[in-house]
């Protein structure tokens, strides 16, 4: 693939700029994953998309699992206020090229995206967006939350990895792609949930990889602190008692969680606010500009910022929240550690990662 360029000055170096479009919310999940996975250099943002560059090759760039589709970077500048500027370029490249549009069946895509912060003009890599996973069958929870919520949990091989109301198998499936040497079990008390949820497994070829059980998740045949990690969506819905029910969830995730074990849970504003207010503690929540206290990390500014097109945020955000570590915990020995506000389209929620301090006595 040839080189693409930058905007003006940025210095974009050896290898092509891409950006990949995200969820909201999971911005910084994609900056962590295109430095890990691609060696990204000058990976910045704007809400909803991140830029970077790279040399990775195309197996490697569809590989991304936190992304929703990726382009290749044509043009990124400030703002064209213009409400037929769009228009304008279409006709523009057709008559510079020759090209005739072809709504129903193009062969080309042209990507523009005009708004208050930059224009953005790119070329789609792939023609299936890259959160379209082929090994699922029945999509459950967005395919982007759950790797995210798999990334936020430190899974290593030989890890005992649990999803007490697994649902359609979403989350384990993601991880299970990309964390294969785990021990891997789902559990649900809803027959057609478990049906479906071994249709996904079949048709991802992981029937060998993970378990699964009817049991109802206040009630888990597993022995106490036997469980490395636990990464579950809690349900959201009038039919939940919210504050009994989530309160005995908690207690049994805690109950079958060994000591320095993870959890990460999607939870409703809702079932947030519970928890905060349930003993006056708080999960250090990340703002939606948080996203952004990585080393390396560029955020793009607002043509009003005086510092110009980027920055560079140098707060290590692991040492930002290491004081909310010795907080007392909303339930027994579960300490939260991370906290992302994310969009699941019509609704927001949060991605909450605990980790389990002491021996909860249970």
């Amino acid at each position: 693939m040839s080189e693409a360029r930058g905007e003006p000055g940025s210095g974009t170096g050896a290898g092509a700029r891409f950006f990949c479009t995200a969820g909201r919310g999971l911005e910084r999940f994609l900056m962590r994953e295109v430095r890990a996975r691609l060696a990204a250099t000058e990976v910045e943002y704007i809400s909803g998309k991140v830029f970077f560059t790279t040399c990775s090759d195309l197996n490697m760039l569809k590989k991304l699992k936190s992304a929703e589709r990726l382009f290749l970077l044509i043009k990124k500048q400030f703002p064209l206020i213009s409400s037929e500027l769009g228009k304008v370029i279409g006709i523009a490249i057709m008559k510079h090229f020759g090209w005739k549009a072809d709504l129903r069946n193009p062969k080309l895509e042209i990507f523009i995206h005009l708004n208050d912060v930059y224009s953005v003009v790119g070329i789609p890599v792939f023609r299936v967006p890259l959160a379209s996973r082929a090994y699922i069958k029945t999509a459950g929870l967005r395919s982007t939350i759950a790797w995210a919520m798999a990334s936020l949990a430190d899974i290593k091989a030989g890890a005992f990895v649990l999803d007490p109301m697994c649902g359609l198998g979403t989350i384990l499936l993601e991880a299970a792609k990309e964390w294969p040497d785990v021990y891997y079990v789902g559990a649900d008390v809803s027959d057609s949930q478990l049906l479906g949820t071994w249709d996904n497994l079949k048709a991802a070829g992981l029937e060998d990889k993970i378990e699964l059980l009817k049991v109802s998740v206040i009630e888990l045949p597993l022995p106490s602190e036997s469980v490395d990690i636990i990464i579950s969506d809690i349900p959201f819905g009038k039919k939940f008692k919210l504050g009994k029910d989530i309160k005995s969830i908690l207690q049994e995730m805690e109950r079958v969680l060994h000591v320095g074990g993870t959890i990460v849970l999607l939870l409703s504003e809702d079932h947030r606010r519970y928890l905060t207010d349930c003993k006056g503690s708080s999960i250090p929540f990340n703002s939606k500009d948080s996203h952004t206290d990585e080393p390396g990390i560029k955020k793009c500014l607002n043509p009003e910022e005086k510092t110009g097109a980027s920055k560079t945020v140098s707060t290590s955000f692991e040492a930002r929240n290491h004081k909310f570590l010795d907080r007392m915990s909303p339930f027994g020995s579960l300490v939260p550690v991370e906290c992302y506000k994310v969009s699941l389209g019509k609704t927001d929620a949060f991605i909450c990662k605990y980790k389990k301090s002491h021996s909860s006595g249970l």
